[in-house]
């Protein structure tokens, strides 16, 4: 989608006008760190449709599909890297949450695999894994580290490999696509009949993120599409895939990187946080946020399509 198209929704099947929900004024989307640990808390303007009620960020009509790739392409992310046994904590958790939708017959894809971490987790519950991981850096130390069956490639390109799976995941990545319509419809084709996908996001209609609007956290430059319980419902629907279950999903982060985080997010209490971020033996203690914002999202193929 391009600036000339600033007027449309950027759901194909919808032909609601849009209005701005948040302005933040124009961003420069060339300066924008695409890891997921990044420290930026530049946000994007938001707008919403109308007619279906999706929000999206301003840089839907700013960047296409290709750039989004490349960015993704050259990310390498030392921070999560080092915060990888939190990561891991939390993805056993997660598996645990979903152990009744996964069993040890699926071939499993997760996608959006970034460092290996829950495909670590996950390869041992399902009879095969594989991930698809754009960023090369993260795809090779996945490899590497976990042994894990990656491929660095589009979702596109592994269409072409003619491979179903009987389930598929994703955990914090459909808010990335500028296009996350055509990747329900690409998933659906991915899927065996009766296959699964389980996803989590944020819920942009929680309390919380209404509460805090324009100052919710989750409203961040590489974030384009922002889902709420019944825009998943439908573009799911829509896309041969039902809604069965939303499960809540806290996470877990190390004392540290959470106080880093609020730091950026309230700068006039970063002196606070650089109190505490002094304390040596409170940066490795295992913290549970929960702001009842972040979901699992558990779909079944509805048909054979």
């Amino acid at each position: 989608m391009t600036t000339a198209d600033i007027n449309k929704c950027p759901n194909h099947v919808c032909d609601g006008e849009i209005k701005i929900k948040y302005f933040f004024g124009d961003l420069n989307y060339k300066t924008i760190n695409f890891n997921c640990t990044t420290d930026t808390h530049t946000k994007p303007s938001i707008y919403e449709c109308s007619k279906c009620k999706i929000i999206f960020s301003e840089l839907i009509f700013k960047m296409d599909e290709n750039e989004i790739e490349k960015n993704y392409q050259d990310v390498s992310d030392d921070k999560y890297i080092s915060q990888i046994k939190f990561k891991k904590y939390y993805f056993e958790k997660l598996c645990n949450k979903i152990s009744g939708f996964i069993s040890k017959d699926m071939n499993a894809l997760e996608i959006g695999s970034y460092y290996g971490v829950l495909g670590s987790v996950l390869k041992d519950k399902v009879k095969n894994y594989s991930g698809l991981e754009l960023s090369t850096h993260g795809s090779n130390y996945a490899k590497k580290k976990f042994n894990l069956n990656i491929y660095n490639e589009t979702i596109e390109n592994h269409l072409k490999k003619n491979i179903k799976y009987d389930l598929i995941i994703m955990a914090d990545v459909m808010e990335h696509f500028n296009d996350p319509f055509k990747v329900l419809s690409q998933i659906n084709k991915l899927l065996n009949k009766n296959g699964k996908l389980i996803l989590t996001t944020f819920n942009i209609d929680s309390l919380y993120a209404r509460f805090t609007g324009k100052n919710y956290h989750w409203i961040l430059p590489f974030h384009m599409v922002y889902f709420s319980n019944k825009t998943l419902e439908t573009f799911g629907k829509n896309n041969n895939l039902e809604l069965v279950k939303i499960l809540n999903d806290p996470r877990y982060t190390s004392f540290g990187y959470l106080i880093e985080k609020l730091s950026f997010i309230f700068p006039k209490l970063s002196f606070i946080f650089k109190f505490f971020s002094k304390i040596k033996f409170l940066k490795d203690v295992n913290v549970k946020v929960d702001l009842k914002d972040l979901k699992i999202y558990y779909f079944k193929k509805m048909s054979d399509q």
